[in-house]
């Protein structure tokens, strides 16, 4: 079986690509502002905190001080991304490997990010990024 590509997209797949690295760099180093720089103005992350669902850069940029509350250090760690275009928008499908370090124990978990995705000024981001847990993985106690 041979599947196309659209070698026009490759810009596109790889600026949405750069997109992730740019979001997971963000909230590993709790930049809220450049973290919530991902998102359009209207923006939503549908997150694993209970009850949160962040929408807006101010929203999305208190969220990260959450995170890190929540979780501790985190490594976001993205691959497998499954993109699709229409127009000026684009669907992803992505997983995440989630490394979360927190009271001399460190937690790995895998999730899936469902996202839609617009252009705005010539550049991609997230209109809303859905985060869903699949399996914790490893566990583990920092040695002493």
């Amino acid at each position: 079986m041979t599947e196309t590509f659209d070698k026009a997209r490759l810009a596109d797949i790889l600026e949405i690509k750069a997109l992730n690295a740019k979001y997971n760099y963000a909230v590993d180093d709790a930049d809220g502002e450049k973290w919530a720089s991902c998102f359009t103005k209207t923006g939503v992350f549908n997150a694993l905190i209970e009850g949160q669902r962040p929408c807006g850069p101010q929203e999305l940029a208190a969220f990260v001080g959450l995170c890190n509350e929540t979780f501790g250090m985190m490594h976001h760690l993205t691959t497998n991304e499954i993109i699709s275009f229409d127009g000026a928008t684009a669907r992803q499908k992505v997983y995440l490997q989630f490394f979360a370090v927190k009271d001399g124990k460190t937690e790995g978990s895998i999730c899936v990010y469902q996202d839609w995705l617009e252009q705005v000024d010539g550049a991609w981001k997230y209109s809303r990024r859905d985060v869903e847990y699949k399996v914790k993985f490893t566990e583990f106690a920092q040695p002493t």
